[in-house]
């Protein structure tokens, strides 16, 4: 085995926490500040120093991380290709529960053979329990497997109780709690008689099994002389009381991570977790990792800006070791049309300058903040990949509703009729197809609205034509704008479906919503529909990507990237763009309203602005399509408003900045909108929104949600 010098490769901050993490340890890692390449160092010492591989646990959140982990130990150790020290347990925390169940499940009723169930066959399983209980027979549709299967997770990881995860997801269903305590009991009956385990039962019935055998507790409590625990402000209740159960009262217990980087609440992670670790173990040693890898100190000093704000945090500072370039730049925008525009085109000058589009990537908050910049895109022919989802226009809520737009004007459309009849309740695959040839013979949309569907099919298949009647009528009623279709699908009993069928059904029918914004530049449905459908081919093939002074194809690993920023946690790139930053956007206006919601959501934004190594575009539309047309005025995000101007270049050009507080008595400044940086003829437009913006004064104030949180 090689000797490491340790000294050598590791900074100040990495090697104390390396040499002396002994006893209960946090690791408070910032940024860019080599995280990973401390806890494998970490493990690599304590082999090195005779430490026995197999009283090692490493614990981490997915098998990517696991895996990079592994085998990293294994280079440093000198081991060959990708060897690992043998014995070392490593991976994440349902792979080490499905190997220690595999070996003392039947203590608890399981056979080594159980068998784990993944997303789908959960869903099922759920969908059969819905079933059995006869609880889609109401006359209105029931939530959802996949709604309910949340419910139910959540429930048990944050181990809040059924009602508050009920609560949580609508406080509307809380008037069904008998009903999913029904579901459940009858899920985990299932579940049982099949030998079977989903994701969540492998930490609650090993969980359960420590708390039940304590002689085995202890047993593996005194094999795991060593757990490291990765990404711990991501914890939820239920990893932490396992985690204390394996660690025992007197072992060395090392958890690294980030509080400023906890944002996934919605999966009942809990920051708490990691803010109160010194209070849980009193003798815990506490380190730093400060010294910033990545990014640029102008990037750094925004960071630290906005992430200061929070009050429930462990103070901190990133440093970086990077040569100074440029400060982050602030983009007001008349519209999100222009913003996309500008986000366009400064991609195009980043290109022409050499970056290649791998370096490049757009961040939002929220998946439909994406759609017009990815249609600029389309039309453009630049390739991109696309984190968080699925493209905007792939999405099946916005298939669903070109579907209803498509039958408007070709009423022969099969594919359409049978994705339109295949949402509606009892109308199965068989069924919807004859139910398009009873359709067929009355040859358009206002004689199909008329068909005596009723007569010929039975009664479950009569209820779903009855709502799909209802939303051809309006269709029919709706005139042939598309902004007017899209509205009649979107206030129809589509909107039934998405509720009952998508645990994130807000956020579909906002996509939608920008649907019929973008679709008011169209008069003709049939324009519309073949400009949202073109693809590559229609354009003529991918364009070629200029990057280094070349011409080249564009290979799938070197596109631009579009991500949310919960898909981007973890990832960097040279050059981010953070757009949508308006109130009510960004914050989420639902998270923000939460408790300690808000924090959570500037610990977001922060995420995404330390992703960018040397440039940073933060942008914003001052006003937006609203549904019933015209203008919504969009004041930039609360985060904006609050960072040091000092951070910015140029200082901050923020279309109706508030020149007060938000707890009240403020006005709106005018923005002015010179800033040279918007590369989009919009200067005129922006003045005229900035004067209109004045007006509404006293409605804003109605209006803004932030000050009562």
């Amino acid at each position: 085995m090689p000797h490491i010098d340790f000294e050598k490769e590791l900074n100040a901050e990495q090697l104390a926490v390396v040499k002396n993490a002994d006893g209960p340890c946090l690791v408070l890692a910032g940024a860019g500040s080599g995280k990973t390449r401390t806890i494998v160092y970490r493990v690599a010492y304590l082999v090195e120093h005779g430490v026995d591989p197999s009283s090692i646990l490493l614990l981490t959140f997915t098998n990517k991380a696991a895996n990079e982990m592994m085998t990293r130990i294994g280079e440093l150790l000198g081991l060959a290709g990708d060897a690992r020290p043998v014995g070392l347990w490593g991976g994440t925390f349902h792979s080490v529960a499905n190997r220690l169940l595999r070996i003392y499940g039947r203590q608890i009723g399981y056979g080594q053979n159980f068998t784990i169930l993944d997303e789908e066959d959960a869903k099922a399983l759920i969908k059969a329990c819905i079933k059995e209980l006869n609880l889609d027979a109401a006359g209105r549709r029931f939530l959802s497997p996949a709604g309910v299967k949340e419910i139910l997770s959540y429930a048990r990881n944050s181990t809040k109780g059924l009602e508050k995860a009920v609560e949580r997801h609508d406080a509307r269903l809380v008037s069904d709690l008998s009903k999913f305590t029904d579901i459940a009991a009858l899920y985990e009956k299932k579940k049982r008689a099949a030998n079977a385990m989903d994701f969540d039962d492998l930490l609650i019935r090993l969980y359960e099994l420590l708390k039940q055998e304590p002689r085995l507790a202890e047993l593996l409590s005194q094999q795991f002389r060593y757990i490291l625990v990765d990404e711990y402000q991501d914890t939820n209740a239920l990893q932490v009381a396992f985690i204390k159960e394996l660690a025992g009262p007197k072992h060395n217990l090392l958890v690294v991570g980030d509080d400023a980087q906890s944002i996934y609440s919605f999966r009942a992670a809990d920051v708490r977790n990691i803010l109160d670790f010194p209070q849980q173990f009193p003798d815990a040693k506490v380190f730093r990792l400060q010294t910033n890898y990545r990014s640029t100190p102008e990037i750094l000093s925004l960071a630290n800006d906005i992430i200061a704000k929070n009050v429930n945090q462990f103070p901190k500072e990133l440093t970086s070791v990077s040569k100074g370039l440029e400060k982050p730049a602030v983009v007001p925008a008349v519209s999100a049309s222009k913003e996309a525009q500008f986000v366009f085109n400064k991609i195009e000058q980043l290109l022409e300058s050499g970056v290649p589009a791998r370096e490049i990537a757009v961040l939002f908050r929220a998946t439909h903040h994406s759609q017009m910049l990815e249609f600029e895109l389309m039309k453009a022919a630049l390739p991109y990949d696309y984190r968080g989802g699925l493209k905007f226009f792939d999405r099946a809520h916005v298939k669903d509703t070109l579907a209803f737009l498509r039958l408007t004007v070709n009423f022969s459309d099969e594919a359409a009729w049978l994705r339109v009849l295949g949402l509606q309740e009892g109308i199965g695959d068989v069924s919807a197809g004859k139910i398009f040839e009873a359709l067929r013979a009355a040859g358009s949309l206002a004689k199909s609205i008329l068909a005596p569907i009723e007569q010929q099919f039975g009664n479950r298949v009569a209820r779903g034509w009855k709502d799909l009647r209802d939303i051809l009528e309006a269709l029919h009623a709706a005139g042939g704008k598309p902004a007017d279709l899209i509205k009649a699908v979107t206030t129809s009993t589509y909107i039934d479906y998405l509720e009952a069928e998508y645990p994130n059904y807000r956020e579909r029918l906002e996509d939608l919503d920008q649907l019929a914004v973008f679709s008011r530049n169209y008069e003709k449905v049939e324009d519309f529909l073949a400009d949202v459908t073109l693809d590559d081919g229609v354009f003529g093939g991918a364009r070629e990507l200029k990057a280094g002074g070349g011409r080249r194809a564009p290979s799938r690993g070197d596109r631009i990237v579009l991500s949310t920023i919960h898909q981007a946690k973890g990832l960097e790139w040279d050059a981010v763009f953070i757009i949508h930053l308006n109130d009510q956007s960004f914050p989420n206006r639902k998270a923000a309203a939460e408790q300690g919601g808000l924090e959570e959501e500037r610990r977001l934004f922060y995420v995404a602005v330390t992703r960018a190594r040397k440039w940073l575009f933060l942008s914003y539309p001052a006003a937006m399509g609203g549904r019933e047309g015209g203008f919504d005025y969009a004041p930039p995000s609360l985060f904006l408003e609050e960072i040091d101007v000092a951070c910015l270049k140029d200082g901050a050009c923020l279309a109706g900045r508030r020149t007060g507080s938000r707890s009240g008595g403020d006005d709106w400044s005018d923005p002015g909108f010179d800033d040279e940086s918007v590369e989009v003829d919009q200067t005129g437009e922006l003045k005229e929104v900035g004067e209109r913006m004045k007006s509404v004064n006293d409605d804003w104030k109605k209006k803004s949600f932030l000050r009562d949180v």
